[in-house]
């Protein structure tokens, strides 16, 4: 009775990494979304607030005033890639820093992938193989780099969906999706591997850390790109946090892992490249994971 009762337990662990964790996830391809209309006056006011509202998100609230702000400019030109690429790292950055529970998180960041999917499809090529019946990550070869920030956040989307939402199960289940994030990275790496210093290097990273060693994962290359992401990445947080929270401190390297994330909090903002929301979470939590 008590291994019975044990392994109930177990199994209720495993499950409990999000809503969907037994089927494999879907959603409305982006390009499915609202046909394109023509395209409305968007002044230069609306960007300027739109763009002040995205760099002083620190809150679910503000988060959210942005989000909108980008929608009405997205909709207003939503033939330009541009609005809905920054739609999907705000959605992405709402869900991560700012929701909590796991079908909420899912619901931000599928939300993101539609906003990629809706700007790659900005691009006439990729546009007619997705209508001919191809994927996304299958009609990749059609994209230049106008969608490089559409296939990178599609990528980091998968990511997070893996991270936030899912459990044991639902990672076996979704694998796939895996696949297709890589199939996104071969992609940026032969259009612009330096674009963003080397983001694509960091994203390896996280791919080699997730696969399971079955299918191609390996924490000796994770290693290698986060090493390197750190060295390429001199202008930005997301190396040195992300090496520590996600491969430095479950491997128990506690000492190497505040060296990364002191060096984050120590930044200036003015001084960093990314998005200023961005790199002010990722300081407020590389301070949460110093604190006692």
């Amino acid at each position: 009775m008590i291994i019975l009762c044990a392994r109930i337990v177990l199994l209720a662990a495993l499950l409990a990494g999000g809503t969907a964790s037994l089927q494999a996830l879907s959603w409305a391809p982006g390009w499915t979304g609202p046909p394109a209309t023509r395209a409305s006056p968007v002044t230069a006011a609306d960007l300027t607030e739109a763009r002040r509202l995205g760099d002083a998100i620190d809150s679910a609230a503000s988060a959210r005033a942005a989000i909108v702000a980008w929608e009405a400019v997205a909709t207003a030109q939503p033939d330009q890639p541009e609005a809905w690429i920054e739609l999907a790292t705000l959605r992405l950055l709402e869900g991560a820093a700012y929701r909590s529970r796991p079908k909420d998180r899912l619901k931000c960041y599928i939300a993101a992938l539609q906003d990629c999917e809706r700007a790659m499809a900005t691009n006439p090529g990729f546009l007619r193989r997705v209508r001919e019946g191809q994927k996304p990550w299958e009609a990749v070869a059609a994209l230049g780099p106008r969608e490089m920030g559409a296939m990178n956040f599609w990528s980091t989307g998968v990511f997070y969906i893996f991270r936030d939402c899912l459990g044991l199960f639902g990672r076996i289940t979704n694998v796939r999706l895996m696949d297709a994030a890589k199939a996104m990275l071969v992609r940026m790496d032969a259009v612009d591997p330096a674009w963003e210093e080397y983001v694509s290097t960091f994203s390896w990273g996280i791919y080699y850390l997730t696969m399971p060693s079955s299918r191609g994962g390996d924490k000796a290359r994770a290693r290698e790109y986060f090493d390197l992401a750190v060295t390429r990445g001199v202008h930005r947080t997301l190396p040195r946090w992300g090496r520590a929270k996600y491969f430095l401190l479950p491997r128990g390297e506690a000492a190497a892992a505040r060296a990364d994330l002191a060096a984050v909090v120590a930044r200036e903002l003015d001084g960093l490249g990314g998005n200023r929301s961005w790199n002010r979470y990722f300081q407020a939590e590389a301070a949460r994971l110093l604190a006692p």
